[in-house]
């Protein structure tokens, strides 16, 4: 040994000495002279080396009570420490040290957590220097790895990982710093108590022992730790130390401590020490046996061990097997181990866990032969007080197999060291009662119960000792007394009836069970002769009596099956009882197959299946059950012979029994019928034979198939099929692969779609499943393609939805697929052109003219159309015809397939397809703009709306995409402009002598040609082509194709040659052309002029001037003659309105001319008609309108033309009155979806809003406009009369004062509101588009009301209010109102963003259009008929709208309200002051304070009173209260304000009303007061009015003034006359 390691080793030694030097246990302190680190009385830490001042204040918080304040002190420590850039300063610490071992073990759980976090900090942070401080801290730091709480223990862990970043790094602290971790926890369990560690002052009992206790468990748990992880050569250093602390009793009293933790500490720390000594021989148990046999067998045996009863075990275990002697040598208890060990077993696993019991064997044993009984009654003293242990009430039933197996072990133990005698009657006493008790259980015996299915344990039971001894003599017992129990078993009146006979059965599976196992035992031999016979006498009696009791006793029946199919070989091992049960079978079981023993005769019967009497007892049975009537009994005895579980494999009987499957056929159909469940047929299919026949299947199935369409059976179907899906999914595989396998696909589907959520969602399950199965199957796609072209080609009301058709085809693809595989999932080509070709043939609507890109090329059309009545076309659920099924179809496939390439599809099938998609993109856009222009789909709402513009949005990305991938594809060889050929080849595919499909085509190709140039772009060097094809098309004189072209190419032929040449040369014709003869030709040459001058605007400067006169001069005549048809004099007006600014400088007539047959055409218009076949007038009044337009523009110029002016003046009146006329006729069909009509609206509502007033007629006439079903008409309506109110009530007001009549509303008016509307009518109306417009109308038509309202004067106002009391409008808005803004839900809307003082259409979404409105109005309801609105609310019926309505109306109406109301009254003041400056009379208003303040002055003295009004007015009464009374007595005074107050509450909430009545009071009062004539003053010094009148002059005087002359005069005499004054 060097120097330095004998230094080493003797400066340890010393410090060892002097740390240990008392010895661990004395009755001297053991570990030196200063205070414990964990007392909570030591001394704390000096904070004046700390130079930061709030690190001082945390560290103070430390010392706090308060957990809550600790643990801030401790994050705001961390935070200080995480926040330095330098290593933290040696005063922290120092201090840190001082008081982390006392904060590690706080009560609180924050706290013990943050101080380990911060400790790995601050050791972190100080690096090295923190190596001096770790004796002190190491022990508090390594018991944080053993805290109770789990967050402290990660904590603790993060903690050293911050410092020691590996294990061999924290092995080494251990090591290195054993002696102060040794001494840390020694000194805690030798000097620490809950009194030390905690201040019993401030500390709870509780809180301090559970301190204790963590402090303990962790130091205990430490040191064991310490034993573990060193090795013997680093232990034996300090091994007089560990000498000193095993020695001590104390530690080892742990084991009995009262709390859990610490013994469960314990024990760990005692296997520990043991498993130490096996491996390194260090001995830290073996010297101290006695202390140890003392602790663990004489106390620790005796003592409560719940919630350690395992570890305690467990070491008890370890501790027997290393030192046995403890139980014997060592062991110097008074009280006999053996009785500890029975006070042991008394208490049972003390709730552990079931692996206790097997632990208990394992202990009995190895533990010492002495120990354990060696004489009977020892021995039943122990067995008892085990028993008594298992049965205890608080032992877990769940443990009960494991404790009673450890009985038999134990049992068996403690047998085998008794005599031959005492054996056989401890078997008798403690074994047999189990057997007994299990076979027939009884009350009195219930402490010996085992749990169900304890076969194995009994059969143990029964083969240990001598026990099969005593079973050969007691089981003949068992067998008569269960004999006995079927024999006086209940009859079937007996209210236990069930209960006894299934006791029955359940003790024959007890019995035959029992036997089962023991025979498989080997001792088998002993017991078989025994069983046999008990299983003769118990068959042969319980058939006997089954047979004598007509089957009733099914508990007889089902113990015979159950001893056949448990005990076969027992039972057939003796040929009598053979015979007897198959003559039971042959002869009697038919008879009693109806009985309740059914199931288990059944049962019997299959136990002989091998027999060659089986089949002719099976068809007995069975045809006894279907001959008896309908009924329960048949139904259950069917079921038992059909779905027995045991049921041979092998079976086939069933199949080809005729009537039995025509009555399975019926039960099915009976089933779908709702007259039976589809339990018993789930039954069959699970039956482990087959039962059915394969026509049985699919005529079963198609009925099946068959209900799915019919709404009644569709659920019952559904259930059936789900079972078939789940038990027998074979048979449905099969059944699909036929033909009838298509129509149960498509049926599934059309259910999938149903509006019942339970079917849908059933049906979509269904098929499901049914897809799943058919996925690999060839012959079942074949119906799957099958459904999805019947799907495409017919159209029905149980058409599969086009949704579930792409689903269905995407399912089938796949990626790898060929065309010749897509080919079934796509339409033919032949079926889809005549799908489409009836809606092509059809004569498109002329009103399209309007809409459509090709203008009035559709008045071309309207000849030679198919006379086919569309509406008659077959079509889906939704209205859908197949022509735009299948093309919703394809656009979905082409978008959505991810699965489909289109580069597989050949090129001819996809521009088929894409040509066929633009044609059918036509047909949509002309239905979707006017409702049933084609009738391509029936059902016009907005959810249909949605969906086809969805498709739309489909169909132009599929177009597009297809577009991209034939861009390389149009060029030919012949030519070298490809897009010039496409066009070429498009118009020229045109092969039709229809009209109207004719139309479409070129439509079509005009389309796809703009959308190509404008994907692919356009090279300005292809115009030169583009001229030449326009050659060609215009040499065919085909007027379609040219209109077609012009359209497609507009851009390329912009200012070309070739078309001014044309326009010249149209207008030249047209010039010259006699319309009456050639109308035909006419209209063609408009409508091409029209083509050229709209789609290239370049076109009108090339036009010569004096052409142009020419031109208008000419077709103005065709405008003012009514003869000519309406598309040519709408397609003149177009062209007016085009070449008219050319020649706005000419004067002439034409002016006047155009505008007098625009007002002669309109005031002749008696409706808008648009009938299918017919000429429509709306493109007429449309290009008429935008005529007229023009024409304004051109008078509004900077020098308009006189002519034009002097005309447009002289008949603004006639164009007034033909504009009213039209706005009347617009109202006949709604233009929600009506895109033209709507148009033609908003254009005639533009040119109304500008007609002067003073030219529109009076209001009556269009009242009933305001309900039309057109939004621009309604609002067009309304601002009309809105702007006539004030003007007219101006002048109602003046006739009703000078005639004094009384004022009544419109009639027309309230007509309007008569109905009020509800929330349940409007429950499905959509809101998405627009406000309804029933509704719409119904709530203009009431600010019409308060317009009239408004502009009305007082009287004529009360008496419109008294007209709308008379009739009891009101009520009917306020509660459509408060149902609409959620009010009678207990849920009102926030209206705090909406300005409700006033209301502009159609700035906020329509829902919240509605809200605005509707809260608007309630705002002028409390304005301007406060008085009717509060008395509705008063008398309102639904309380959650008198609840809510007063808070919300304070909240967001009656500020506004109350403000308008003030500003009212600072108005009205204003204007008395101008008129009246001199008035007494004053007004003063506080808006703050919702107050008016209303002040009369009389001789310089002021009466007053003020209003105010509170927060929820006029809701809430005003409240006026009187400030200074003047002039008046109190009851008069009082009278005032009543009055006042009564002209707010009676006369609509008016304040002006109140304060003019207040001024008209004062003023009565005073007014014709003549002055005192002592004082010269009206009041008095008294505040009162002269009121002593002398009787012979007549002055009056005040009663004051008076009093006072009589005094200083000492006369009674009158002041003035000098007569005796009668004071009376």
């Amino acid at each position: 040994m060097s120097k330095r390691q004998a230094k080493s080793q003797a400066s340890s030694a010393r410090a060892a000495s002097s740390v240990f030097g008392a010895g661990f246990g004395t009755s001297s302190p053991a570990f030196g002279t200063s205070s414990s680190q964990l007392s909570y009385v030591t001394e704390p830490p000096d904070l004046s080396f700390i130079s930061d001042s709030n690190v001082v204040v945390y560290f103070r918080n430390l010392s706090k009570k308060d957990s809550t304040t600790k643990a801030k002190a401790l994050e705001d420590i961390q935070s200080y420490v995480s926040s330095l850039q330098e290593p933290v300063e040696e005063g922290i610490l120092e201090a840190w040290i001082k008081i982390y071992p006392r904060t590690s073990i706080d009560n609180a759980k924050s706290v013990r957590q943050n101080a380990q976090t911060l400790h790995g900090l601050i050791a972190a942070s100080a690096g090295k220097r923190v190596a001096k401080y770790m004796p002190k801290s190491v022990g508090a730091w390594l018991c944080g790895l053993y805290d109770t709480d789990r967050s402290v223990v990660e904590a603790t862990q993060n903690s050293l990982r911050q410092v020691f970043n590996t294990n061999e790094k924290i092995q080494n602290i251990r090591r290195a710093y054993q002696q102060p971790i040794l001494g840390y926890c020694c000194n805690a369990i030798d000097r620490e108590s809950a009194l030390t560690l905690s201040d019993e002052r401030t500390v709870s009992p509780d809180d301090a022992e559970a301190k204790y206790i963590r402090v303990i468990s962790a130091c205990i748990a430490l040191l064991g730790s310490l034993l573990a992880n060193l090795k013997s050569e680093e232990l034996s250093k300090y091994q007089s130390d560990y000498e000193s602390l095993l020695a001590d009793a104390k530690i080892w009293g742990f084991a009995s401590h009262t709390d859990p933790v610490i013994r469960r500490s314990m024990h760990r720390f005692l296997k520990i020490c043991i498993a130490k000594e096996q491996q390194d021989e260090f001995d830290t148990v073996k010297l101290n046996l006695e202390v140890v046999s003392k602790a663990y067998l004489s106390v620790a045996l005796n003592s409560d061990q719940i919630g350690s009863a395992y570890d305690y075990l467990e070491a008890l275990f370890v501790l027997t097997l290393k030192h046995p002697k403890v139980w014997t040598v060592e062991y110097k208890s008074k009280t006999p181990v053996e009785r500890r060990l029975r006070q042991y077993l008394k208490k049972g696993s003390q709730s552990g866990p079931r692996e206790f019991w097997d632990r208990l064997v394992q202990l009995f044993r190895i533990v010492p032969r002495e120990v354990l009984p060696r004489s009977g009654a020892d021995a039943e003293e122990l067995l008892n007080a085990l028993h008594g242990g298992i049965v205890k009430k608080d032992e877990p039933r769940s443990s009960l197999p494991s404790a009673f197996s450890a009985y038999l072990d134990i049992a068996a133990i403690v047998s085998n060291s008794l005599s031959k005698e005492d054996q056989e009657k401890f078997h008798a006493t403690f074994l047999l009662p189990i057997v007994s008790q299990y076979l027939d259980p009884t009350p009195d015996n219930s402490d010996w119960t085992l749990p169900p299915h304890s076969e194995v344990l009994i059969s143990e039971a029964m083969v240990i000792g001598n026990m099969p001894t005593i079973i050969q003599k007691e089981w003949p017992r068992f067998a008569e007394a269960f004999v006995g129990d079927i024999k006086t078993s209940a009859p079937e009146q007996s209210k236990d009836y069930k209960r006894s006979q299934d006791a029955l059965i359940q003790q024959a599976i007890r019995f035959s069970s029992i036997q089962e196992h023991v025979l498989k035992s080997d001792k088998s031999s002993s017991f078989r002769a025994v069983f046999s016979k008990a299983c003769r006498l118990i068959v042969s009696d319980a058939l006997a009596v089954a047979k004598n009791r007509n089957g009733k006793p099914y508990g007889a029946a089902g113990a015979v099956a159950e001893f056949l199919h448990r005990s076969p070989s027992l039972v057939f091992s003796n040929r009598e009882i053979t015979q007897e049960v198959e003559s039971f079978v042959q002869n009697d079981l038919p008879n009693l197959i109806l009985s309740p023993s059914s199931t288990h005769l059944v049962n019997i019967l299959y136990s002989l299946s091998e027999h060659p009497a089986f089949e002719a007892s099976w068809n007995s049975a069975l045809q006894a059950a279907l001959n008896a009537p309908e009924s329960s009994a048949k139904a259950g005895a069917l079921e038992a012979i059909l779905t027995s579980p045991r049921l041979p494999s092998s079976f086939n009987l069933a199949v080809s029994n005729s009537e039995l499957q025509s009555y399975v056929k019926s039960n099915v159909k009976a089933t779908l019928t709702g007259s039976a469940e589809w339990d018993s047929f789930g039954r069959i299919l699970q039956s482990p034979s087959r039962i059915l026949s394969a026509s049985t299947t699919d005529e079963i199935l198609s009925s099946m198939t068959q209900s799915l369409s019919i709404s009644a059976q569709a659920t019952s179907a559904l259930q059936g099929f789900r079972q078939i899906v789940k038990l027998y999914p074979s048979l449905l595989r099969n059944f699909v692969s036929t033909s009838a396998g298509s129509e149960l696909l498509k049926n599934l589907l059309l259910a999938s779609e149903s509006p019942y959520e339970e079917i849908s969602q059933e049906a979509a399950t269904v098929n499901a499943s049914i897809q799943t199965l058919l996925t690999a199957e060839a012959d079942s796609k074949k119906s799957v393609y099958n459904v999805i072209q019947h799907g495409l080609r017919n159209a029905s009301h149980t058409s599969v939805s086009i949704e579930t058709l792409v689903d269905l085809a995407k399912q089938l693809v796949k990626p790898e697929s060929s065309w010749e595989e897509l080919t079934s999932i796509f339409p033919n080509d032949t079926d889809w052109g005549s799908a489409l070709t009836p809606f092509l043939q059809a004569s498109p609507r002329s009103s399209l003219a309007i809409t459509n890109p090709l203008s009035g090329a559709v008045y071309l059309a309207q000849s030679g159309g198919s006379r086919i009545d569309l509406k008659k076309i077959p079509r889906d659920a939704d209205g859908y015809s197949s022509a735009f099924r299948i093309a919703q179809y394809v656009a979905k496939i082409f978008v959505t397939g991810d699965k489909i390439d289109p580069e597989k599809i050949p090129l001819e099938v996809r521009r088929s397809f894409l040509h066929k998609i633009i044609l059918t993109l036509q047909l949509a856009s002309d239905n979707l703009g006017l409702a049933g222009a084609n009738h391509l789909w029936a059902v016009y709402s907005p959810d249909v709306e949605a969906d086809v513009m969805s498709w739309m949005k489909d169909a132009h990305q599929m177009i597009t995409a297809e577009l991209k991938r034939q861009e390389m594809l149009w060029e030919f060889p012949e030519m070298d402009e490809p897009i010039l050929n496409w066009a070429l080849e498009l118009f020229d595919a045109r092969e039709t002598d229809n009209p109207a499909e004719a139309y479409y085509v070129v439509r079509a190709c005009s389309v796809l040609i703009e959308d190509g140039i404008e994907l692919l772009g356009w090279n300005t060097q292809k115009n030169e082509g583009v001229k030449d094809l326009f050659k060609k098309i215009r040499a065919k004189n085909d007027i379609l194709s040219l209109v077609a072209f012009l359209n497609a190419f507009k851009d390329s032929l912009a200012a070309t040659k070739a078309c001014e040449r044309m326009c010249n040369e149209l207008i030249a014709n047209i010039t010259g052309l006699n319309i009456e003869i050639k109308p035909e030709e006419g209209l063609r040459q408009l409508v091409l002029l029209n083509t050229l001058l709209y789609e290239q605007d370049v076109l009108t400067q090339i036009i010569a001037k004096q052409r142009a006169i020419f031109f208008v001069k000419h077709v103005v005549l065709w405008l003012r003659n009514s003869e000519n048809s309406l598309p040519i004099r709408a397609e003149s007006c177009r062209a007016l309105a085009v070449l008219l600014p050319l020649m706005s400088d000419i004067y002439g007539e034409h002016w006047g001319d155009i505008l007098d047959s625009l007002a002669e055409s309109w005031a002749a218009s008696s409706e808008l008609d648009d009938q299918p076949g017919k000429e429509s007038s709306i493109p007429f009044v449309h290009a008429s309108l935008k005529l007229y337009a023009c024409l304004r523009t051109l008078t509004q110029e900077g020098d308009p033309n006189d002519d034009l002016v002097d005309a447009w003046k002289e008949s603004e009146q006639k164009i007034a009155t033909a504009l009213v006329n039209l706005l009347k006729h617009s109202q006949h069909f709604p233009d929600d979806f009506h895109q033209p009509l709507k148009i033609v609206n908003d254009v005639l509502a533009r040119q109304i809003a500008r007609v002067s007033l003073e030219h529109l007629e009076s209001s009556e006439e269009l009242f009933p406009l305001l309900y039309v079903e057109s939004q621009p008409v309604q609002q067009t309506t309304y601002d009309i009369l809105h702007k006539q109110i004030p003007a007219a009530q101006e002048q109602i007001s003046i006739e009703a004062a000078l005639e004094k009549t009384i004022s009544r509303l419109p009639e027309e008016l309230l007509s309007l509101i008569l109905e009020a509307p509800t929330l349940a009518a409007l429950a499905d109306t959509n809101f998405e588009r627009s406000m309804p417009l029933p509704l719409r109308g119904y709530l203009l038509s009431w600010l019409l009301i308060f317009d009239h309202l408004e502009y009305a004067s007082f009287k004529v106002k009360n008496d419109y209010i008294d007209h709308i009391k008379e009739g009891e409008y009101l009520p009917g808005l306020l509660n459509f109102t408060f149902d609409f803004l959620g009010h009678s839900h207990n849920k009102p809307v926030d209206v705090s963003k909406l300005d409700i003082t006033t209301w502009t259409p159609d700035l906020e979404p329509p829902k919240r259009d509605t809200l605005w409105l509707l809260t608007h109005l309630y705002f002028l309801s409390l304005r301007h008929m406060p008085s009717l609105t509060k008395a509705w609310w008063i008398s309102c019926k639904s309380r959650p709208i008198v609840v809510t309505l007063e808070p919300w109306t304070e909240k967001y109406i009656s500020p506004p309200v109350i403000s308008a109301a003030l500003q009212s009254v600072t108005e009205w003041a204003e204007a008395q002051y101008s008129s009246e400056p001199d008035s007494p009379f004053t007004i003063r208003v506080s808006p703050r304070a919702r107050e008016i303040t209303a002040s009369y002055t009389v001789d310089e003295q002021t009466m007053s009173m003020r209003i105010t009004l509170p927060a929820a007015f006029p809701l809430a009464n005003a409240h006026i209260e009187g400030l200074n009374r003047v002039a008046v007595n109190e009851q008069k005074w009082q009278s005032w304000i009543r009055t006042s107050l009564g002209a707010i509450t009676l006369f609509n909430g008016s304040l002006i009303d109140a304060l003019t009545t207040f001024k008209r009071n004062v003023d009565g009062a005073v007014k014709g007061q003549t002055e005192c004539a002592i004082c010269y003053s009206i009041v008095g010094s008294d505040r009162k009015l002269p009121d002593k009148r002398c009787s012979t002059c007549k002055n009056l005087f005040h009663g004051a003034c008076l009093f006072r002359w009589f005094k200083t005069s000492g006369s009674s005499s009158c002041p003035l006359c000098r007569n005796p004054f009668n004071y009376g």
